[in-house]
Order: C-alpha cells, then sequence, then structure tokens
C-alpha cells in the first residue's frame, strides 16, 4: 500500500508546486504569443523554468510501461483531437481556435508530481469551451468521493456521469493512476464505473486523477510516432490533471500553488521568461 510519510509528502508538494507554476506560466505564454512559437520552444522554457526551480521535468529521459522508447521532452502538448502524449515538436504550430493540452511533470529530490490543463485559443466556439469545461468540473466535483477508505470506483463513476449527463465521453482506456515515489504507481484510477473494482483510498495516498474525454465517440489511435494518442473520428478532446493528497476528510490538491509562492517562482523565473518574450518579439 503506498502511503506516504510526512517528509515525503512535503517533497512531493513542493514538485507540485513547480508542476503547477510551470503550466501556468506555459498558458499565459502560449496564449500571448501563439502565432510566432512553436511546441519546441514551449518545451524549451518548460526545461528552465523546472530546472531553474530546483525540480526535473518527469518526463524526460523516461520510459513509460506501454512503450519501447524513451521519451526526450519536458512536456507533452496535445492539440485538438490529440488527447495525450502529444509531441512538441518545432514543426507543431499553434492557430486561432487550437484547443491545447499541457502535461507535465516534476521530479523534485526522489519524488513526483503530474498535472495538466486544456485551453482554448483565442476563441469563443461554444461546444469546445463546453468540452473544457465539462473535462474541469468532472474533475472538480469528483474529489467529494476521495477520502480515506472510499473506493476508486466511486470517483470514477462520479466523472463519468458529469461527463456523459452534459454530452460527451470519457476516453476508457487512458486512466489516473497513483504517483510520488515514482511517476506512475497503483493504484489505478478509471473515468468510468466499473463495479467489479474493488480498490480502496487510504490516508495519505498521492494520486493523480486525469478525466480525457471527447465530443466524438471515445474511441483512439495510436499515431505512428508511437507516442500521440488521438480520437478516432478526429473530434476534439480535452484533458485536466491534479495530483491529489488523500486525507481522512477533504483532499488536497496539491497542483495548486498557492499565490505567494506563485509569486516567488516568478521573481526567480522572471529572466526566463523575459528571454522566451524578448526572443519571440525579434523573431
Amino acid at each position: 500500500m503506498l502511503i506516504k510519510s510526512e517528509r515525503d509528502i512535503e517533497k512531493i508538494r513542493i514538485a507540485s508546486y513547480i508542476n503547477d507554476f510551470t503550466l501556468k506560466i506555459l498558458k499565459d505564454f502560449i496564449e500571448n504569443n501563439y502565432e510566432s512559437i512553436n511546441g519546441k520552444i514551449v518545451d524549451d522554457l518548460a526545461f528552465e523554468i523546472i530546472t531553474n526551480l530546483g525540480g526535473y521535468p518527469a518526463f524526460k529521459n523516461y520510459k513509460p510501461p506501454f512503450s519501447n522508447e524513451t521519451y526526450i521532452y519536458s512536456i507533452t502538448l496535445s492539440l485538438n483531437e490529440e488527447i495525450v502524449h502529444g509531441l512538441p515538436l518545432e514543426s507543431k504550430i499553434f492557430k486561432k481556435g487550437d484547443i491545447v493540452s499541457l502535461d507535465c511533470g516534476t521530479f523534485y529530490k526522489g519524488f513526483y508530481a503530474d498535472s495538466a490543463i486544456t485551453f482554448l485559443l483565442d476563441d469563443s466556439n461554444n461546444l469546445k469551451l463546453k468540452l473544457i469545461k465539462t473535462c474541469k468540473e468532472a474533475l472538480d466535483n469528483c474529489l467529494e468521493y476521495v477520502h480515506h477508505n472510499s473506493f476508486v470506483n466511486s470517483v470514477s463513476k462520479a466523472i463519468e456521469d458529469y461527463v456523459v449527463n452534459n454530452g460527451f465521453k470519457v476516453i476508457k482506456e487512458l486512466s489516473g493512476h497513483g504517483v510520488g515515489k515514482k511517476l506512475h504507481e497503483e493504484p489505478e484510477i478509471p473515468n468510468f464505473y466499473d463495479p467489479n473494482y474493488k480498490q480502496k483510498l487510504y490516508n495519505k495516498m498521492t494520486i493523480a486523477i486525469e478525466p480525457m474525454i471527447t465530443s466524438g465517440n471515445g474511441k483512439i489511435k495510436l499515431l505512428n510516432d508511437k507516442w500521440t494518442i488521438i480520437t478516432q473520428d478526429h473530434l476534439p478532446s480535452a484533458h485536466f490533471e491534479y495530483t491529489v493528497l488523500v486525507t481522512k476528510s477533504k483532499p488536497e490538491i496539491l497542483t495548486n500553488i498557492p499565490l505567494n509562492l506563485f509569486n516567488e517562482f516568478y521573481n526567480k523565473t522572471k529572466d526566463i521568461i523575459t528571454k522566451y518574450n524578448k526572443l519571440i518579439k525579434h523573431k
């Protein structure tokens, strides 16, 4: 049973703060510069921020159990029908109306955090906005069922019910997971209800809950790059993820940096952020 000590939790908490800060900066950077940047620039910025703050990108040089290859980037960057594991390539450019999903992991002093966000670029498409909003709300609402001695499938059912009631589908082949001493630990956290799954959550477990949803039929396809997973019907998808600490009562979203610490991190990385913004303006 993957119960964490207080010392472990504090390191996971710091990794989580670095992770959340990085995603917030990347989102702002993309929204303000999307017509002039590409995936590689975003990945490079992520690497500099995370390492400057004392962490290391958890995805970089990671070999997951589902692949025979080592991942060489700091983040994943998925657009539109790309659900997860999109590559942050120089050839990946942004345009108005794109749905952008950023997934990031941070390694800090032996421990991991993992989180993801999705946002829409400079558009007011009602269906896309509803898709993103539904995914985020499904994640937020399921936390009611995250506490000591609760069943994982109660969390999963809450996610699926909310998504389906809003007219979308969950991606059943992809799921959340435990996180902390490893990037991917037990237990698996599915995004749909399985009455036969009897796993419980316990106090001081750390888990990554991550609904992935689509406006299409929910079927998936792996691209030839052996990483990027897309919707088979090429309809849009959304993905949100928190690293969460299970407690005896209300769970703690670890990937939710306090404002005072955000400001401290910003001051530490201001020169890096300024450098990248100047780089864009002088292109």
